[in-house]
This record gives C-alpha cells, structure tokens and sequence, in this order.
C-alpha cells in the first residue's frame, strides 16, 4: 500500500474532470490511495490537446514534478493527439487511454489480482461536492478544421438512455443538487432517443435539483430542445452555445456549418421562450485569414447578443487538424488585441444584465465557503458571493447549518461584472 499512493492533476474541460473522477474510483477500488503530489507514487497528467496552450503547461508541469518528487513515475492520459504521443513518451513513465480504464490497474500492479468495477462516474464524491458531472456521450463526428476532439476523443458514442437516467436518479437521492450532463456535442445525443427526450426523461425524476447540459453545437439545436427550457423545471434557463466567430468566411473555413444568421435566429428562438435566460459562448480569434472586417463581424455579434459570458482563445494550430494546413498570419499581438476587445465588450454587457437584478431576491445554490464567507451560483449560472460573514448570521437556524449543498434565498446587493453580491435572506429553500 505505501507504494501505491496517487495523485491526479486534470487539465481541460467538464469531460476531462468526469474522467478524473472515474481514474480516482478504479484507482483506489484497486487499493490506491491518494495523496500530496509531493508523496505521491504515481502522478496522473489528464490532458487537454486542444490548444497549444494547455500542451505547454503539461511540459512545465512534468518538468516541476520530477524536480520534486523524483521517485513519482508520470503517467498520461486524457485527449493526446497521436502525433504527440512519441514526443510525450520522453516525459512520462506511460500513456494509457481512458478507454481502457478498467484494465489500468493489472498495467500499474500486474503481479496482482484485484477487483475493479469502472462505473460511468465516482460512486463517492466529497460531501462538499454537490456537482455531479455526467458523461452522456463521447467523441465528435463534426471535424471543425481547428479542432483536435475527433483524433483524440474518436467518433461519436453516446451511452444508453436508461443507464444515464439510472445514473442521475442514484444521484439524486445521494444528495447531488445540481445535474450536469456533458458531451462534445449532447444535441447528437443517440442513446435510443434523441437529447430532448433524454431531459424530458430525467426531469420526470422527482427531487429538489437542478440539470443543465454542456456542450451544444448550433446546426444541431432543434426546437424541440428549445422548448425544453419552457417545458423542463429542472433545466436551469442557461446555455453554452459556442459560435467561434461572427464571420461567416470564416465559419466556413472552420467548418461549422451553420452561419452567423443561422445562430442569431436560434437565440431569438431561444430568448422568446424564456427571456431570462442566460447566454455564454466560446470565440476564436486571430483565426488564419481573419480579417479586419471578419474580427469586426464577430463585434457586432456580441453587441447583438450581449452574452453573459465568453470563454474567449487566441488561435493556435494544433497537428492533424484541417486548420494546421493553413498559414498562422495573425500576429500574436494582434490576436492580444482582438481578445482585448471582445472582452471589454463582453465586460460591459455582462455588467449591464448583471445590474438589472440588484435589490431583487432569487435563489443560490452554495458550493462552497472560504475565509468565512460562502460562495455559490444562481439558477442561471452566475457566480455569488454571500457578502455576510457566516458568524454574523442572523438567523440562528441558518447559522447553525453547514449551508453547502443548499439552496437558499439572496437579495442581490452589488453587481460586478463576473459575479453578483448578496446577503442571506433568512430564509432556507429546502
């Protein structure tokens, strides 16, 4: 056992996360035990190949790790394009494929037996985790030409409805508040019915919680799915929807499939049936050939939508995609720039909504708490601080309560940009 202590250091999106979670599960099942990444036998690299970014910080990372724990043997997974696999061989001890999860732990301690289950996602979380991510498909069949997810994740695969639906009512009644289903793209969602249906399954389960689902791609949004924002009550009235860019040159060039008036009337379509919902998407900017006037159409994009928020990256090739052909002739401070720019816009538009709720009451579902203060999200996903020292509550029976995991009432007292500030009202929602 003192050989077998572990440690993972995850990279990437929800998906990679829900990986994790699952690597800890098989890991300790099989006798594992986890630990500081200083102590620990085995240190787990979950990678993101998406970006060159995130490419890097994995060299600088294994580079500190074998610095200070020298006797730590690196172990890789995660999305790794084959490409790299050879050159990430000269820092890592092994790569294993998430795919073949369940038969880690004979490759780890192949003198052993052991006994390990590979469920679809951790059968025990903190009890101060009151997120549970659920993978409901893999893969993607779309082949943006940027993007790395069809060579790393493979093709599409999405897992049996009734499985997933089991999976959220176990959930549920352990305890989970808050539902997150996850894919590449979960409106091509084909596990024996469509996406639409599958929410409509899961929000039958009966429970005080909230679902919501990420990530969307626009030429697959159907009415259907829209409507569930009116029809659902458990679907938070919030939406990942990822444009890339206002261009609609370059759109065709990254292969999306749809063009910015195609998006525009989705989140019309979008806004009519609930007009309190909130938008977020992820731009691209300084894509090859991105001119003045492209940059300039993806501006006028976010004046039109006035997202809420933007996960907004610099363009960066990555091998075996279509993109990595193309000549990178956007200067990298040019690419600084254009980012610049989308988020100053992003910054006031995300103020401005935020503003309009100051003074009002809604409902925050608390996740965590720090120097004394509480921390949570709202219904439609948007960060909270709960201003009021937690020993300073009125209250005595909120006082007296670890509120994490709980959903209670607020009034809106400040509005930042990025995240609200409320007092509790005293009053618990549950």
């Amino acid at each position: 056992m003192q050989n077998k202590k572990y440690h993972i250091i995850t990279y990437g999106c929800q998906m990679n996360k829900s990986d994790s979670e699952r690597i800890a599960t098989v890991l300790e099942n099989s006798g594992f035990k986890k630990s500081s990444l200083e102590k620990a036998n085995y240190a787990f690299l979950n990678l993101c190949s998406v970006r060159q970014s995130a490419i890097d910080r994995v060299w600088g990372k294994t580079n500190q790790i074998k610095k200070n724990n020298k006797s730590a043997k690196i172990i890789l997974t995660g999305c790794i394009l084959p490409s790299e696999k050879n050159k990430f061989l000269k820092k890592a001890y092994l790569i294993l494929d998430i795919k073949d999860l369940d038969k880690w732990p004979d490759i780890l301690c192949p003198t052993k037996k052991t006994q390990y289950p590979c469920p679809a996602l951790r059968e025990e979380r903190g009890k101060d985790d009151n997120v549970a991510l659920v993978p409901i498909m893999t893969g993607c069949d779309n082949f943006c030409s940027y993007c790395a997810v069809p060579y790393t994740r493979g093709r599409e695969k999405s897992r049996p409805a009734q499985e997933i639906i089991d999976e959220v009512n176990k959930l549920i009644v352990q305890g989970y508040k808050f539902i997150i289903l996850l894919g590449q793209n979960v409106n091509s969602y084909n596990g024996g019915v469509n996406f639409p249906e599958l929410l409509k399954k899961i929000n039958k389960i009966s429970g005080n919680y909230w679902l919501s689902f990420i990530t969307s791609h626009p030429k697959d949004i159907s009415d259907k799915l829209i409507k569930c924002f009116k029809d659902c009550k458990h679907l938070i009235p919030y939406i990942h929807l990822p444009i890339q860019s206002g261009s609609n040159k370059i759109l065709k060039a990254m292969n999306r499939k749809y063009t910015a008036e195609n998006y525009l009337k989705l989140i019309n379509k979008i806004k009519k049936i609930n007009k309190n919902i909130n938008l977020s998407t992820d731009i691209i900017v300084g894509f090859p050939g991105e001119t003045k006037k492209d940059f300039d159409d993806t501006m006028k994009i976010f004046k039109k939508v006035k997202f809420d928020m933007a996960y907004i990256a610099r363009y960066s090739p990555r091998p075996d995609t279509a993109a990595y052909k193309l000549k990178d002739n956007i200067s990298l401070d040019e690419k600084k720039n254009r980012e610049k720019i989308l988020n100053n816009l992003l910054k006031k538009s995300a103020l401005n909504k935020n503003k309009k709720i100051i003074n009002k009451n809604i409902q925050v579902l608390i996740e965590k708490k720090k120097n004394n203060y509480y921390f949570g999200k709202t219904r439609n996903f948007k960060n909270v601080k709960i201003i009021t020292e937690i020993k300073k509550l009125r209250n005595k029976e909120i006082k007296g309560k670890n509120l994490i995991g709980k959903f209670i009432n607020i009034k809106v007292t400040k509005a930042n940009a990025w995240n609200l500030e409320g007092e509790i009202v005293n009053q618990l929602c549950e």
